[in-house]
């Protein structure tokens, strides 16, 4: 029998075995910890947490995201110019997004008058006729 040791041949892509990564073994040891998120996830989670609000005479638990956008808009309900200004900023680019997303679907459905007068030709002549090569020498000359 023959040693896979020395079946294995080293070379380009094939590195010697003694000096491959150990199975279960990190290729960065030092690198971050497992448990360590970054300051997005930890402010994601932050304002995923309940807090509880009173409303009136009852008391609800919201999230503190939804929290602080009740906040903001009663704020802008009493005059305050700056949270005023924030809402609205808030608000059109959620319109913006939502208008840009209607009119991307929206000309995604309808075509070019140039395009219908293209379809009406290829199904009006054979493809193989001569009068069709015509038609497209005349287009490439208008151009």
């Amino acid at each position: 029998m023959s040693d896979p040791e020395k079946d294995y041949e080293v070379g380009y892509g094939r590195p010697p075995k003694a000096t491959q990564f150990k199975k279960g073994q990190s290729g960065n040891p030092k690198g971050r910890p497992k448990g360590a998120k970054g300051f997005n996830a930890s402010l994601q989670r932050e304002l995923e947490t309940k807090v509880t609000v009173r409303e009136g005479n009852r008391e609800i638990k919201i999230s503190k995201a939804e929290a602080a956008a009740k906040r903001l808009v009663a704020t802008a309900l009493k005059g305050d110019m700056k949270a005023l200004t924030m809402l609205a900023r808030f608000d059109a680019d959620l319109s913006g997004r939502l208008d840009s997303d209607a009119e991307d679907a929206a000309l995604s459905d309808t075509a070019e008058p140039v395009d219908y007068d293209i379809l009406r030709h290829l199904f009006a002549t054979d493809l193989g006729d001569d009068e069709c090569g015509e038609v497209r020498e005349a287009d490439d000359e208008d151009s």
